[in-house]
């Protein structure tokens, strides 16, 4: 104990007294021992309560998900029991109503998303992928089920992923009134939702063709083809006003018309192969090209070689002599002939002496130019054209 007294160097001493008082308590609380009874009666317990807790809780959620996935297994039977027993029944629209409401209401967790999402796959994947169902069957159950709400909220929604699902959903299940819901999405600028809309609407659309026929925005190469498999697949038949697409403003149309002609073996006019050609859109006249010598259309030989005269694209022009090369004559070969020495291009070239050997095998057996050069390029390529594996 500290006795004060009245003196300074009393109080001196008094405080000099507490501070190593203060200064040995603090050495005596953090000691080795004070330590080691802190991790032993606090810190290790703590640490294997939590562990415990961690196991308790993974056993748990793993017991869950086990019990969870055996849930949706049973689930799954019991709808596409339902399902198969519903679609290839005799069922009138009022039975199957009543029939689908008792299946919600007892038979499955319906108000669960994952259960909605199950029969709403289901009965996608049976519209898709078995030939035979009868569509207006495969509507009322989609619609029966509620899932036109679904698909409609989807189309209203904000984000375009969900666009698009809805989209599909309306698409597959070929529900044509609808296309009004789906119209506006194909003047968006988000690519994706923009041409899976153009799609869905002409897949939907009773008047395709019309509708494609006032279609101002260009088409990819990618929807083209789609756009022809649904024609293919819908057997529909050439528009009548074919002439009006491949008189179109939008290059995208006329393209379009020109691929329907080839697809349906139809020729073109000697009067629309003119017209085509002129066209300021390059892939307009390749096309043209191309369905020429698809089609074989010989009457064409003549127009080429002015054709070939004027135009510029060097892409065009290989096209032109690889067409030339199917149709041509002797006419078409002595005009390759006269202008071939004149071509710089070695890829052009190329065509060119391949053309010619083409229309005449014998051509080259005779020819020789003044140019020794210019003799040395045509005998490799020939050599390349007859053996198109050398190096």
């Amino acid at each position: 104990m500290i006795f004060f007294s009245n003196s300074n160097s009393s109080f001196e001493d008094f405080f000099a007294g507490a501070k190593k008082e203060l200064s040995n308590i603090n050495y005596s609380f953090f000691t080795t021992e004070f330590s080691y009874e802190i991790l032993k009666y606090f810190v290790i317990p703590f640490l294997l309560f939590l562990i415990i807790l961690l196991v308790i809780l993974l056993i748990a959620n793993r017991y869950g998900f086990e019990k969870k996935l055996i849930l949706k297994k049973e689930v799954e039977i019991k709808i596409n029991d339902f399902l198969t027993e519903i679609i290839f029944s005799d069922y009138t629209p009022q039975e199957t109503k009543e029939k689908i409401n008792l299946f919600k209401e007892q038979e499955v967790p319906f108000k669960k998303k994952w259960c909605r999402g199950i029969i709403l796959n289901n009965i996608i994947t049976v519209k898709r992928n078995i030939n035979g169902v009868n569509p207006n069957q495969m509507l009322l159950i989609y619609k029966y089920f509620g899932f036109h709400a679904y698909s409609d909220k989807l189309i209203r929604s904000s984000n375009w992923e969900n666009k698009l699902l809805g989209i599909y959903h309306y698409q597959i299940l070929e529900y044509k009134i609808k296309t009004g819901h789906i119209r506006p999405n194909i003047y968006v600028k988000n690519k994706f939702l923009k041409s899976n809309a153009l799609i869905a609407v002409i897949s939907l659309s009773d008047e395709k063709f019309e509708f494609l026929s006032k279609y101002q925005k260009k088409i990819s190469t990618a929807d083209e083809l789609k756009i022809l498999d649904i024609i293919y697949q819908k057997k529909s038949a050439l528009p009548k006003n074919i002439n009006d697409w491949i008189h179109n403003k939008n290059s995208s149309i006329v393209t379009l018309a020109i691929k329907l002609m080839v697809r349906y073996r139809e020729s073109l006019t000697i009067d629309q192969i003119k017209h085509l050609l002129t066209n300021p859109n390059d892939r307009v006249r390749k096309e043209t090209l191309s369905a020429i010598r698809t089609l074989y259309t010989i009457e064409a030989s003549d127009i080429l070689i002015d054709y070939y005269k004027a135009e510029t694209n060097k892409r065009n022009k290989i096209s032109t002599l690889k067409t030339m090369s199917v149709i041509g004559d002797n006419e078409t070969k002595d005009f390759i002939a006269s202008i071939m020495t004149q071509e710089k291009d070695l890829e052009v070239k190329f065509e060119m002496i391949n053309c010619i050997i083409k229309i005449d095998k014998t051509f080259f057996d005779t020819y020789k130019s003044d140019d020794i050069s210019e003799n040395e390029v045509v005998n490799r390529i020939i050599l390349h054209v007859n053996n198109p594996h050398l190096n």
